[in-house]
């Protein structure tokens, strides 16, 4: 059986599983509500686009499936959400026009130091009052589980 030992338990609620979706969720909903409380209307899904997209600009769609581990349906629906917003813009590719580059507008730019600023903040309350040692040792935890289930 795949179970994390939380507390001695060994019941479904501590599957690893179950506490990486619950974690992931609670980490995203706040995350959420802390964009709408400064005011801005995006989704943290659309959020991690325009991350990949701060760090480099000017992706092809499946760039940025791949990078944020969607598939390229979910892809396109969160392009066309940032595009509604004007905060990204479809560029026809110069060597195959069939393909588009997505580039952050002038407008998704600017909202780069405040949402990192806001992703930032959240990850500081997520981490509050537990020591940086443990926080590291299981970031380097789930990233091994990550490798070891994305080989081959």
């Amino acid at each position: 059986m795949f179970y994390v030992a939380m507390s001695g338990s060994s019941d479904a609620n501590g599957s690893l599983l179950i506490i990486l979706d619950r974690t992931a969720r609670a980490l995203e909903k706040r995350l959420q509500a802390v964009f709408l409380g400064a005011g801005h209307n995006i989704t943290v899904e659309q959020w991690m686009v325009m991350l990949l997209l701060w760090q480099q600009n000017g992706q092809f769609q499946q760039q940025i499936a791949d990078g944020i581990s969607k598939d390229k349906a979910t892809v396109t629906r969160l392009i066309n959400g940032l595009e509604t917003r004007n905060l990204i813009v479809r560029v026809p590719d110069k060597a195959d026009r069939r393909q588009k580059l997505i580039f952050l507008t002038n407008l998704g730019k600017q909202l780069e130091e405040d949402l990192i600023l806001l992703s930032i903040e959240n990850s500081r309350f997520a981490q509050e009052h537990i020591p940086a040692e443990e926080v590291q040792r299981c970031s380097d935890v789930l990233y091994q589980i990550y490798e070891r289930l994305t080989q081959g």
